[in-house]
């Protein structure tokens, strides 16, 4: 295939040579080594473009999973463990006024799936229903703080989910097109929905790209009060739902770039000096940092403001990686603001 000056995939680099002997295995989900590369196939621009139908597909296509994943996540898989540690939100440092005024929010989100079902693109609209019904009965237990309701997306009017989409509440409605090509979106958006607290900080997304997303978010520089909630909401929702954790790559979840602790944590910041000298992407790698425009991958920046998150999501704690993406950002402040 012909890519010009752009690099071919993840999933093409990586593709098995004796293709057809693969064509041939299903794991018993069903799932084939098609379902898998579809995203890449249909979209040559994919950076990674593999997901996973199932969990079995981790360890079923072991020749494609293994070698995507040591590449992205430039871990050694053969030597990789599982490893997780949430630590103390109290012992998180507050950053410097000075620079705490240039974090519009701050977000943290984890992916998790449910034991015992596929992954999106394998879930038939009868899963789909039922998975929707267990992860609202659980939330609906959710006690103190972390207490509020859940509403189907088609219990809501275009208006009230454009609202919550336009609040950073809400994902975005159907429009990312790998995902569509990987089966993400299909039955959409029959089975998916959200819960949100009274206070609109904890929000679970449910059925989007992953069976769950727990995330924890609040406006400001506000990381120990974000990570302290999330943890604290992570430790009920294990209570009442099992989660699908692997030997070697933690948390699975439907995209590959996401496993290990499933951890996102993100501020949406203001570097308008560094984003107009053409660093900007630069310097965030080498502290293992991902920009995004503030609407999510694959977006555009609006005013000088980014959203900034860990790009490791495996092999370190979801501690060490907390710190990291801090210790990061108040190293981008500290060249933004510098006289």
């Amino acid at each position: 295939m012909s890519h010009g000056n752009k690099k071919p995939s993840l999933t093409e680099k990586y593709l098995p040579k004796d293709l057809w002997k693969w064509l041939s295995i299903k794991t018993s989900f069903g799932t084939t080594i098609y379902d898998c590369i579809k995203s890449a196939l249909e979209n040559p621009d994919s950076n990674c473009g593999l997901y996973a139908p199932d969990p079995e597909a981790y360890d079923t296509f072991a020749d494609i999973f293994h070698p995507v994943i040591a590449d992205y996540h430039k871990v050694d898989v053969a030597k990789l463990k599982s490893v997780h540690d949430l630590g103390d939100a109290s012992k998180l440092e507050d950053l410097p006024a000075e620079y705490a005024e240039q974090i519009v929010s701050t977000r943290v989100r984890v992916g998790r799936t449910v034991k015992g079902f596929p992954m999106a693109s394998k879930l038939t609209r009868e899963q789909r229903l039922d998975l929707e019904a267990r992860i609202r009965d659980a939330l609906s237990k959710l006690d103190g703080d972390l207490a509020g309701s859940y509403k189907s997306l088609t219990e809501m009017s275009y208006d009230e989910r454009n609202k919550l989409i336009e609040e950073h509440i809400l994902y975005n409605d159907a429009d990312d097109k790998y995902l569509r090509s990987a089966g993400g979106y299909n039955d959409w958006p029959i089975g998916r929905g959200i819960f949100m607290n009274k206070a609109k900080n904890f929000i679970v997304w449910v059925n989007e790209e992953d069976h769950i997303r727990i995330i924890s978010m609040q406006k400001g520089a506000s990381l120990k009060q974000v990570w302290g909630r999330l943890v604290k909401a992570i430790h009920a929702m294990e209570t009442k739902l099992e989660f699908v954790r692997h030997d070697k790559f933690g948390y699975l979840t439907f995209c590959p770039t996401n496993i290990g602790t499933g951890l996102r944590a993100s501020v949406h910041v203001k570097v308008p000096k560094i984003a107009d000298s053409g660093k900007l992407k630069e310097i965030c790698e080498s502290m293992d940092l991902q920009p995004r425009g503030v609407h999510g991958e694959h977006t555009e920046s609006v005013g000088g403001v980014y959203d900034i998150s860990n790009k490791i999501r495996i092999g370190r704690t979801e501690w060490d990686l907390i710190n990291t993406m801090w210790i990061g950002v108040r190293k981008l402040l500290d060249s933004e603001l510098k006289k």
